[in-house]
């Protein structure tokens, strides 16, 4: 059984498959979690205007046997985590208490996050790279950004990465895969039919896979050699769409910090990379 993030990270990886009635509930427990301990099934329902019986099938979906162990849930994790229990405002009006609001918000999910990364599968990433003689990712939508970055990242340590524009590129690319490269998939739903087409060239080249995800039970993760789950708060500040890879970036640089205290030679190739970038940044000589 995969482990089991906080609730509020169990609910905005599920927002999307929620029913209507689940999702007012949803919506009231992320706008009142700090409030959450205290209140009965009853007292939800009326709040959201649902019934009794929604709460109850609301709280199975986002896997929990009864309200009482969510709430003790919820009361547990206002308890630890940092930052305060509810979101509070977010608008141009009130600027201070926006930024105070999604910092809080982030750094609730980064602390979800390592606690959702499994430690001997983090391990694996690092040594899968390690061992590999190229890297490509791939991803899809808004997600080839945080691609591009992470690839541009980690060629700084000399490691041969590639990242495509686009999708499409990125699946001409899979087809040439080896089994000594390494392909690297960013995708917070784990569910794109394109990446799950790379997936299959992948596997037909005998080419180890990386998934960094929100959902580790999707399609794509399940068919990955290697699995890293990253936790999403997005639902929490903006239920109308994803937009944030910030717990995906997080572990991305962890893989990278990893990777810098395990190569005898990564500091040499920052003195390379500042040696030829150097004057644009500023820098007249070598850093190192």
């Amino acid at each position: 059984m995969r482990p089991k993030g906080s609730v509020i990270n169990e609910i905005c990886s599920l927002y999307d498959r929620l029913s209507d009635g689940e999702r007012k509930i949803a919506d009231f427990v992320l706008a009142h979690q700090g409030d959450i301990p205290a209140m009965t099934t009853r007292e939800i329902a009326t709040a959201s205007e649902t019934s009794a019986a929604t709460v109850s099938r609301f709280v199975r979906h986002v896997g929990y046997e009864s309200f009482t162990s969510l709430r003790a849930a919820v009361k547990r994790e206002v308890a630890d985590a940092p930052g305060t229990a509810d979101p509070g405002v977010i608008s141009v009006e009130s600027p201070r208490a926006s930024l105070e609001t999604i910092l809080q918000t982030k750094n609730r999910e980064l602390f979800d996050t390592m606690n959702l990364v499994d430690e001997d599968e983090l391990v694996k990433a690092v040594r899968l790279v390690q061992r590999s003689s190229s890297i490509e990712f791939a991803a899809v939508g808004n997600s080839i950004p945080a691609a591009l970055s992470a690839s541009f990242l980690l060629a700084q340590m000399g490691i041969r990465c590639a990242c495509a524009p686009t999708t499409e590129a990125m699946m001409l690319s899979t087809l040439s895969l080896r089994s000594s490269d390494l392909l690297i998939f960013i995708s917070k739903s784990g569910h794109s039919k394109r990446l799950n087409s790379m997936m299959d060239n992948a596997i037909s080249a005998g080419t180890p896979t990386i998934v960094i995800t929100n959902i580790p039970d999707s399609p794509l993760a399940r068919r990955a050699t290697c699995v890293l789950h990253a936790a999403t708060h997005d639902k929490a500040l903006n239920s109308d769409m994803p937009f944030s890879h910030n717990s995906i970036n997080y572990i991305v640089e962890v893989i990278f910090l990893m990777l810098c205290s395990d190569m005898p030679n990564a500091k040499d190739h920052a003195g390379i990379i500042w040696k030829a970038l150097g004057e644009d940044k500023g820098v007249e000589e070598e850093v190192f």
